[in-house]
Formats: structure tokens, C-alpha cells, sequence
């Protein structure tokens, strides 16, 4: 082959690394950021990326046209196959070609392979002049998506992270919306439209963050976790992604006395203290902990198998269920039905609640409910992984069906739970029991770990599945 060619090309991929650009490299350094390429070095396991694209095409004069927006690779985290995807925000602003990332979306979805998308940037454009052509070229994708309908299709299917750390706008935004698990930093921002639109269209100049910061979005649910910094948002990927595979490992139980933590019949308690007494040591993964704040959704490990626990928080309004925590059950009870977690429901809730802001009317909340309560008894009907369940004290109203499921139909939990504080009914006029046998036992505190390790064990774990069964909602 001809040595030209050999160098040219060489030299084109020498490009593309961080080590012949130092000052963009020092620019990025000096916003606290890392380029595309240390992210992707963070994340995957050293020595196991196979990037994908470095070069996009070649010109008439035989120069070689590095791809440019950002870089993509294959590689293992923590020794399993994931996809990861960054763009370059120094380059083009980040202006991703859309073929390359339904190449691998194919790739994703043919493998069952993890995704973990670095989204920050304007949106997609036309990815690289047509050789010889004299034109854009807007088409190129490679396979069977495209790269706004290769996360629908992998949604439910297989994991997709997103991280955003900047201004996330129109395409990349969609891509961040997609994902089942969105992890942001302060002051970043993720809307369809960006600032000169909104300016063209209300004559109004507005900061990115001041637009749809990242802060804002934590509260309201758009985003899955806030974190410090990438190098945070990187850890948390990873730890997301070793709950994926829900292979056995060694679990330790957590130095907590459940008993003396055990709530009384009246009063309030902090429920994350009895989800950590419940769950091996140092494995609680919180999801969404400023949105809908009176319910806890956690990954975890009970005795070395990944679960999926729901809970009650009485310390935020007394555990009522209102629209967004009934909705933050339903998307969290789809995510672990597709990825094969049982799921563990800590009840503790006085019931549901319609929370009513009326423009001009003073805002009202009251027993009731809305249409979004209904969210969760559908997600549960779909659901055909195990659920356990512990009545720690109340579930009163809709409130237990909505945490487990109406117990008449298959998605009954596999156990039933109760601590001696429970509501379990009165004797009316005729010595009747409401609630009789309602529950499998009523154990102390102190015997639930046992008790639910061993019937954890006793399900087993399950074979991956042959086809999808549902998507998870994006919100």
C-alpha cells in the first residue's frame, strides 16, 4: 500500500487526540471540565475501547475528513460490553452527524448492550462534505435506526444513561430524554429550544440555565440525579450499570438493630433509615431524591441480588401518594420489570392525596385522586417480575395497591409482609376482622432481611428475556 496514503491517514487520526491540541484542551480544563475523550477514558475499563468512526470520509485530493462532534467507542465497564458515546463541544459545538449514533444503537440493540450517552451541545447537523459531490450530506445512517428512533426502540430493552454537564439543546436534549437514567451537574441545561430561539420568538435574552437548568429539572423530575461534577456523574453511570446484570454477589448485612429503628404507631421516622437497615451494606442507590420527595425509588441488593425498592417517606407529608409520586412508582415499577428486578415495597402512607394549584385560586390539597393514580396500578398489571412487600405501618385507601399492586390480580406480591405496628383492622359488631389474613406473617423487624433473602433465593434468578416487553416512560 502506498506509504502516502498510510501516513495521511495516520496523520488524521493524530488529529483527533487530546495530545495535539493542547490549548482546547487546556480551555476545557479550565471550565472544570473534561474533554470527550477523558470522559470516555473514565468511564470504560482500561484497555478495552474500540472506537468507532474516527474518520468520516475522504475528499477528491485523497485528504482524509475526520469525523467531527465527538467520539465513539465499545468497551466494558467493570468487564461488561457498554456503548459510549460523548460530544465534543469544542468541536462544531458539539454538533453530532446523526449516522454514527444509529450505527451503534443497531449494535445496542442486536447485543442487549448498555448505552451511556455524553450529551452536551446544540443539536445534530450534516455530518461531512460529500466527496466530490460539492454538497452537504444530510442522510449516512448505517443500519437499521436512526439516532431519534434508536433510543424508543432500546428503551425497555437496553439501558440507556445520559449525562449532561452544559447546555444540552433540541437533539441532544431529545437523546437525554430518552434515557432511562439521566444524570446532570449545577448549572447545566437540557430544552428543546435554546436561547436564540426563545429570543427570536419573545425578544427575550436568557441565560441557558436560566432557560431550563439542570436545578430546576431536579425538582420537577426531568433528571434522575444531580450530582457534583462529571468525575461524579461518571461514578454514578458506573454504579448504575453494576446493578444491570443482577449477578449474585457477596452481600453484607448492614450493622442496624431494625427493632429499636421500628416505628411506633404514631409519630414520624425516616424511611431511608429502615430501607439501609433492610439492605446490604453500602448498596442503596437512591433515583430522583428531590422529586416527590414523600416516596423512595432505590436500587439496592438484599443478600447479593439487585432489587428495586419503593417506600414511603412519612417525613414528607406524612407519606401521601399525590400525582408525582404516584408517577414516580409507575416509571420506576416499568424500569425494573424490564431489567429483571425484583422489587421490594416498603407501605407506610395514610393514602393518596390530589394536590390542586389553579391559577388564581389559592392552592388546595386534599384526600382524592387524580388521573395519574392510575399509572401505577397499570404499570403494576404489566408487571411480571416478583414484588415483596412489608407493611411497616399504614396503607390505607388506594395507597397499598398502588405501592404493590390490587391484590387480585397477578402482580400480587410473591410475600407479604407486617411489623407488629401495622393497621390490621377492628372487631366491628359481629367480631369480624378487617384484613384477615391479609398477611403471609407479621414478623418482628428484626427477622426481615431473613426472611426476604431466603425467598430471594428461593425465586431464583431470571433468564434475560427473549423480546421486549414494554418501554419505560421518558416523562
Amino acid at each position: 500500500m502506498n506509504e502516502k496514503d498510510i501516513k495521511a491517514l495516520q496523520q488524521a487520526r493524530e488529529s483527533l487526540r487530546d495530545a495535539v491540541r493542547p490549548d482546547i484542551v487546556s480551555r476545557v480544563h479550565g471550565t472544570r471540565k473534561l474533554t470527550a475523550r477523558e470522559r470516555v477514558d473514565l468511564l470504560l475499563d482500561p484497555n478495552s475501547a474500540v472506537e468507532y468512526g474516527s474518520i468520516a470520509a475522504r475528499s477528491t485530493d485523497g485528504e482524509w475528513i475526520p469525523e467531527a462532534g465527538g467520539v465513539d467507542f465499545v468497551g466494558t465497564v467493570g468487564d461488561r460490553p457498554v456503548i459510549a458515546s460523548s460530544t465534543d463541544y469544542t468541536d462544531h459545538g458539539g454538533g453530532y452527524g446523526a449516522g454514527r449514533l444509529g450505527r451503534l444503537f443497531g449494535l445496542a440493540f442486536e447485543q442487549r448492550w448498555p448505552v451511556v450517552l455524553f450529551v452536551d451541545g446544540g443539536g445534530s447537523r450534516a455530518r461531512h462534505p460529500r466527496a466530490g459531490m460539492g454538497h452537504i450530506e444530510t442522510s449516512g445512517s448505517v443500519g437499521r435506526f436512526s439516532f431519534l428512533d434508536g433510543p424508543p426502540e432500546l428503551s425497555g430493552w437496553a439501558p440507556i444513561v445520559a449525562i449532561v454537564s452544559g447546555p444540552s439543546f433540541a437533539g441532544h436534549a431529545s437523546l437525554a430524554g430518552f434515557s432511562d437514567f439521566l444524570i446532570s451537574t449545577p448549572g447545566s441545561s437540557i430544552g428543546m429550544g435554546g436561547p436564540p430561539m426563545v429570543e427570536a420568538a419573545l425578544g427575550q435574552r436568557l441565560r441557558p440555565n436560566e432557560l431550563a437548568g439542570s436545578e430546576m429539572h431536579e425538582k420537577s423530575g426531568g433528571i434522575d440525579l444531580l450530582v457534583a461534577d462529571e468525575h461524579a456523574a461518571i461514578d454514578a453511570a458506573k454504579r448504575y450499570l453494576a446493578y444491570y446484570d443482577n449477578d449474585l454477589e457477596e452481600g453484607q448485612p448492614p450493622d442496624v438493630d431494625l427493632d429499636a429503628l421500628a416505628p411506633d404507631t404514631d409519630g414520624s421516622y425516616d424511611m431511608r433509615a429502615i430501607v439501609a437497615g433492610i439492605c446490604d451494606a453500602g448498596s442503596v442507590f437512591e433515583l430522583r431524591p428531590r422529586f416527590a420527595e414523600s416516596l423512595l425509588t432505590c436500587l439496592a441488593r438484599i443478600g447479593g441480588r439487585t432489587v428495586g425498592v419503593l417506600a414511603n417517606q412519612p417525613l414528607v407529608r406524612d407519606g401521601a401518594i399525590d400525582h408525582s409520586a404516584a408517577s414516580k412508582i409507575a416509571r420506576f415499577v416499568e424500569l425494573c420489570n424490564t431489567y429483571e428486578y425484583p422489587m421490594l415495597a416498603l407501605v407506610d402512607s395514610p393514602g393518596c392525596i390530589a394536590d390542586w394549584d389553579i391559577k388564581g385560586q389559592k392552592r388546595t390539597v386534599e384526600p382524592g385522586l387524580t388521573r395519574w393514580h392510575a399509572r401505577p396500578l397499570i404499570a403494576h398489571q404489566q408487571r411480571t417480575m416478583p414484588l415483596l412487600s412489608v407493611r411497616v405501618r399504614r396503607g390505607r385507601g388506594l395507597s397499598d395497591a398502588l405501592m404493590t399492586g390490587v391484590s387480585t390480580t397477578r402482580g400480587v406480591p410473591a410475600l407479604r409482609l407486617a411489623w407488629p405496628g401495622v393497621e390490621i383492622g377492628h372487631r366491628d359488631g359481629f367480631s369480624a376482622v378487617v384484613d384477615h389474613d391479609a398477611f403471609d406473617d407479621v414478623i418482628t423487624p428484626g427477622e426481615t432481611r431473613a426472611r426476604l433473602v431466603r425467598v430471594l433465593n428461593l425465586l431464583g434468578k431470571r433468564q434475560h428475556r427473549s423480546e421486549k416487553e414494554h418501554s419505560i416512560d421518558t416523562w
